[in-house]
């Protein structure tokens, strides 16, 4: 998922920064203004990750007393040099491009989860001097990094050496993240969203004016916790096919979730701030499958164990009556060409261990029922028509549809129509 975009991005930095020398210096990258400010800020503190090593290095000598003040005077000049006149060569160049592109578009959709992946590298702890150099790779959401280094300046004289843990540091975002969002209108954290809408105006012309794909928000959503704006988001997507979103959309659906809960048991004249919305328990659901995000960001992140969703099987489904009529001005053939394309796509975007869930969870256990459900759902001419037989065949069997499996059964069988 968004690979054309960040092949666009690694076009356009390697158009305004590649160069027949074999170096390109940090200079020059960083007067490149055709580069967007967050990939010059990349590329500035990978230098200066550099530099820590290099003192790093010096500073692991036992034969040189080097805590001595002359050192540390010609050290801190020594390292400016080093900045001011790094420089990268071609490989180092590409590497660094990529990296750039990855982390800034997996940051943008989920910035929780990035930081924790962008500073730990899966390591249980980290100094907290590594810490505070890992965050100025990053460019936006700047609330996020200052929060974080304004606790960081409560530690007192020891900071560098401390040793913070990956969930502490967790912790710490989250309560930084929750405190700046939580008395913020409805308006407020929709602009939030604004570097998010300018990455996908700048890297995908393609896409209407002023829209974002829908699950890029959705992932966002679900990495802030915003569980029931997230979740109205999906049924869009996954039933009426809303693959684009505007803000005035997105402000439209988060104003239609507060009115539910409103309507659902607060009192008349009550304001409930959105973050107090987010905590509102929903039913258990999928969020965004890992393969969604392994597409757009390289890292490999840990897999999340999802607890099973409460509602027990179907003990008996009627398999006798079909979902629809095949239509008698199609070619048997083509139809059949068709579902087989289908499902082979279906079979990549639903594992075993994920089908073997779903015909548990939704079919009763029986095999059988499921492929002639899918089948029927396949051979529909577009979404809508097959999202109404989904919708037909789960009123009728009493299949709660905001269940975890319903949902990334739905979202499956969407995508395959999104590419067929």
């Amino acid at each position: 998922m968004f690979e054309k975009e960040l092949e666009r991005v690694r076009k356009h930095l390697r158009q305004h920064l590649a160069t027949p020398h074999p170096y390109v210096s940090l200079q020059s990258v960083m007067s490149a203004e055709a580069v967007h400010p967050a990939f010059r800020t990349f590329f500035q503190a990978e230098v200066a990750w550099w530099v820590h090593e290099e003192q790093a290095i010096r500073t692991s000598n036992p034969r040189f007393e080097t805590g001595h003040q002359e050192f540390r005077d010609l050290f801190r000049e020594l390292d400016g040099l080093y900045a001011r006149h790094a420089r990268f060569d071609h490989e180092e160049l590409n590497a660094t491009i990529d990296a750039a592109a990855k982390t800034r578009l997996n940051y943008l959709c989920r910035p929780r989860t990035t930081l924790k992946w962008f500073v730990y590298r899966g390591e249980p702890t980290k100094p907290l001097q590594e810490i505070l150099l890992r965050l100025n790779y990053l460019y936006d959401y700047r609330y996020l990094i200052n929060g974080f280094e304004q606790w960081a300046k409560t530690r007192g004289s020891d900071t560098p050496f401390e040793i913070l843990s990956v969930i502490e540091f967790e912790r710490i975002v989250e309560k930084i993240d929750n405190d700046a969002i939580l008395d913020l209108s409805q308006g407020e954290f929709v602009q939030l969203l604004d570097p998010l809408y300018e990455f996908f105006s700048t890297y995908s012309p393609d896409l209407p004016v002023e829209a974002v794909p829908t699950e890029a928000v959705i992932i966002y959503l679900d990495d802030k916790g915003a569980v029931p704006i997230s979740q109205s988001l999906e049924r869009l997507l996954y039933r009426e096919d809303l693959r684009f979103l505007t803000r005035s959309k997105l402000l439209e659906v988060i104003d239609e979730v507060i009115l539910s809960i409103d309507s659902g048991g607060m009192t008349a004249g009550q304001q409930e701030p959105l973050m107090e919305v987010e905590r509102i328990s929903a039913p258990e659901r999928i969020v965004v499958p890992p393969h969604v995000v392994q597409e757009a960001v390289s890292a490999p992140e840990p897999e999340v164990a999802t607890q099973e969703p409460t509602t027990e099987p179907l003990s008996e489904i009627d398999a006798t009556e079909p979902l629809s009529e095949i239509d008698a001005t199609e070619p048997l053939s083509e139809i059949d060409e068709r579902v087989s394309v289908r499902r082979d796509r279906l079979a990549t975007l639903l594992d075993e261990r994920t089908q073997g869930k779903v015909v548990k969870k939704l079919f009763g256990g029986n095999a059988s029922i499921y492929s002639s459900v899918v089948d029927a759902v396949l051979e529909s001419d577009h979404w809508k028509e097959a999202a109404g037989k989904i919708d037909r065949f789960f009123a009728e069997h009493r299949i709660e549809p905001n269940s975890a499996v319903a949902m990334e059964f739905c979202q499956a069988l969407h995508r395959v129509f999104i590419v067929s």
